[in-house]
């Protein structure tokens, strides 16, 4: 990415536009890569500052010249961990991430690389789940989690996603599981209800982290902990990052965590960063 001060080609602008709400543009626009800069034009989009990649954050600065669908004029919007979306703006990223991964649910029934089933076993022994707890899996997919996390004997499991034909997986393969269709910065479940919470494999798809870890931290009972996790390492959803057609953000750094989770009154315990394994762990005090 190009600093604030050099705008990118158009190209860039709209492929930026594309990912923060393709349920707007994509409709809009057949065939981008041949009609970007007319289409760009076309929808009233003028660069004012381009766009960075800046760390944890990707910023993104428009100026309209009228208002298209959930953007009004001169609109900036940063996809970070401090994102500026309004609810209705995260309500578009998050609907169009259900469509998705609707549409992709079937893949994620593939049977796992061994490797990969043995870094989960990882991330789940790492919270020392004790029998009885409750156990929150956000982004839970089909429940790839769920049967490690039943060998721990947790009394409650609970699964929390945006797609309902992953949720319906769910329900098919794990009966039990308590399931919520929610962004999980809205999910209301009691204060102080949860033992464990897991975000696995999906950090970077929260529009807004504060937001979510906010709700986190007040769901989790007094020692309560915090797995943020990917099987595949910080180096695989850097790259997916930048291909993927939304904001995925990148995962954070020690540092980076510490901040973050400190907002939400937890502290990190733990961080592991292998080349294709990443555990934040945190806690509650």
């Amino acid at each position: 990415m190009r600093g604030l001060g050099a705008p990118p080609p158009e190209l860039e602008i709209f492929e930026l536009a594309n990912r923060f709400c393709p349920s707007v543009t994509e409709p809009l626009i057949q065939d981008e890569r041949r009609r970007t800069r007319a289409s760009l034009l076309g929808m009233g989009f003028r660069a004012r500052h381009g766009s960075a990649r800046v760390g944890f954050e990707t910023r993104l600065d428009w100026s309209l010249d009228r208002e298209i669908g959930i953007f009004p004029t001169r609109t900036r919007v940063r996809v970070g961990h401090e994102t500026s979306m309004d609810d209705e703006q995260i309500a578009c990223f998050n609907r169009a991430q259900s469509q998705r991964f609707d549409e992709l649910h079937r893949r994620f029934l593939e049977r796992l690389p061994a490797d990969v089933i043995e870094r989960m076993e990882r991330i789940v022994a790492a919270p020392e789940i004790r029998p009885g707890e409750t156990v929150l899996d956000v982004g839970t997919g089909t429940g790839a989690l769920v049967p490690l996390i039943r060998r721990y004997r947790p009394g409650r499991v609970i699964a929390c996603d945006l797609s309902a034909n992953m949720l319906e997986q769910v329900a098919r393969l794990h009966p039990d599981v308590e399931r919520h269709r929610v962004d999980i910065r809205d999910l209301e479940l009691p204060r102080t209800s949860i033992d464990v919470v897991f975000m696995n494999g999906m950090f970077g798809n929260i529009a807004d982290k504060q937001g979510a870890l906010g709700n986190v931290g007040r769901m989790l009972r007094s020692g309560g902990r915090v797995v943020i996790s990917h099987p595949e390492g910080r180096r695989f959803v850097a790259s997916i990052a930048r291909a993927d057609p939304f904001p995925i953000t990148p995962l954070p750094s020690p540092e980076q965590a510490e901040a973050l989770l400190r907002t939400a009154g937890l502290a990190v315990r733990d961080y592991i960063d292998e080349e294709k394994l990443l555990i934040c762990l945190a806690i509650k005090a």
